[in-house]
């Protein structure tokens, strides 16, 4: 025979008021209105059939009986409240939570996450992005258990392994570089429109200063909140992004995109898995990191051989 409970809303209001003996502090920490309060409990009173509380025009008065039925909820809410961060903690110990930059998310890591879940399909995974720059912290603070952060693989007290390199140059789509003329010099960019993602402000500068372009002022042109963006902005030929080769690659292979360039700034920066040192031989981490590491070893691999593709959407040689 099933149960019949009294409507839990009610329980919870008569819980709180009999434990304050006041309908307007109930109301204060329920986060609802004292006339809220009354109606819940005049529900509960009609289910039960009885008075709860002695009600006079100066004050609320609560029974013997009454306080010990509050004091009873008291500890079964607890008791759920209890088995609730049970289950939670038990589930967040089954997920493996990861952090990464939103760009390298879509452009490199979601596109592969399928061939993770087919491999291990009970694996929970926890993902997060975030456009602004990663607090080294955060993995010292227990927020996460990995994260993919760029920088030179130096750490401390972290593992870091290297998944993708950061070397810049210029893209467009092939519209808007024949419209520019076709292969350019630095200076032209200056008449250029240069796409720029906010969440990485010092890209161009840094590729114009390692290109001889320290006169080129890399401020104008369009903003965006991010490099998926500015890249989807290049692609639509509305000027000129800067890339990241590894996350640019496919799209020069495909030739949505091109290069009017032939040099590639590489500043020594690049995708990094980082993970506490005790962390190390955790089974969530384990099966996530020999599959990632193996993932950039096909990645490396099908560059070598796309290298000729991408070679051919340079737009010195496909002049």
């Amino acid at each position: 025979m099933s149960k019949r409970l009294p409507p839990l809303n009610a329980l919870r209001a008569f819980e709180a008021a009999g434990r304050h003996v006041s309908f307007t502090k109930a109301a204060e920490e329920l986060f609802v209105t004292p006339g809220a309060i009354s109606r819940q409990i005049k529900l509960l009173e009609d289910v039960l059939g009885l008075e709860l509380f002695e009600r006079t025009s100066r004050e609320l008065r609560i029974p013997n009986e009454t306080r010990e039925y509050a004091m009873a909820l008291g500890d079964a809410f607890d008791q759920i409240n209890r088995a609730t961060q049970r289950l939670l903690t038990a589930h967040r110990a089954r997920s493996l939570r990861i952090h990464c930059p939103m760009t390298f998310t879509l452009r490199w890591l979601m596109p592969r996450l399928p061939l993770f879940h087919r491999l291990y399909p009970t694996r929970e995974i926890q993902l997060t992005t975030t456009l602004l720059p990663i607090p080294a912290n955060l993995i010292y603070l227990g927020d996460v258990d990995v994260v993919i952060q760029m920088g030179k693989g130096d750490w401390p007290d972290l593992i870091a392994h290297r998944l993708a390199g950061s070397a810049l140059v210029p893209v467009c789509s092939r519209d808007y570089a024949a419209a520019m003329g076709g292969k350019m010099t630095v200076d032209m960019l200056a008449e250029a429109t240069l796409l720029r993602s906010m969440a990485r402000p010092d890209d161009w500068r840094d590729w114009l200063d390692a290109a001889g372009g320290e006169a080129i002022d890399d401020q104008r042109g369009l903003h965006f909140e991010s490099s998926s963006l500015a890249y989807q902005a290049a692609i639509e030929g509305i000027g000129i992004a800067i890339g990241q080769v590894s996350l640019i690659a496919e799209d020069l292979v495909t030739g949505r995109l091109v290069t009017p360039f032939d040099f590639v700034h590489d500043n020594g920066n690049a995708y990094y898995l980082t993970y506490a040192k005790q962390m190390e031989n955790d089974s969530r981490l384990v099966e996530f990191r020999d599959w990632i590491l193996a993932q950039v070893v096909e990645f490396d691999a099908w560059l070598v051989q796309s290298q000729g593709r991408l070679d051919r959407y340079t737009v010195s040689q496909r002049r």
